[in-house]
C-alpha cells in the first residue's frame, strides 16, 4: 500500500515513509519521485493532540488516584505509549500528505 505524493501524484510513499514524515512544524521528507518534501497534514496534527491530551489526562489521574508504583504504570504510563503508538499507526495509514512548508 503506497500512499500519493501531494506534488507529482505518484504513488511513491511507503506507509513506514509516511510516518517518518512528521507533522505541519516539520522539516518533511523528500519524495523518491519528484524531490518535493511532504509533511502530514491538519489531521494528523488534531489526531496527535488529541491523543497526546488523552494520554496526559490518564497519567494525571492516575498519578493522583493509584497507591503503587504498578499500578500507576499500567494505568497510567502504558496507556500514554499507547497513544504515541496510536499516533504513528495513524500517520502510517491514515490522513493525507501535503508540501512542507517550513523551509531547510
Amino acid at each position: 500500500m503506497m500512499h500519493t505524493c501531494p506534488h507529482c501524484g505518484k504513488k511513491t510513499f511507503s506507509p513506514l515513509l509516511k510516518a517518518r514524515c512528521g507533522g505541519m512544524s516539520s522539516v518533511g521528507k523528500h519524495c523518491p519521485e519528484c524531490g518535493t518534501r511532504c509533511v502530514n497534514g491538519k489531521t494528523s496534527l488534531a489526531v496527535h493532540i488529541a491523543l497526546s491530551l488523552t494520554g496526559l489526562i490518564l497519567v494525571l489521574y492516575n498519578y493522583f488516584t493509584q497507591t503503587s508504583a504498578a499500578q500507576f504504570l499500567l494505568g497510567g504510563v502504558l496507556p500514554f505509549f499507547l497513544c504515541i503508538v496510536l499516533g504513528f499507526v495513524y500517520d502510517m495509514f491514515f490522513g493525507k500528505l501535503i508540501e512542507a512548508i517550513k523551509r531547510e
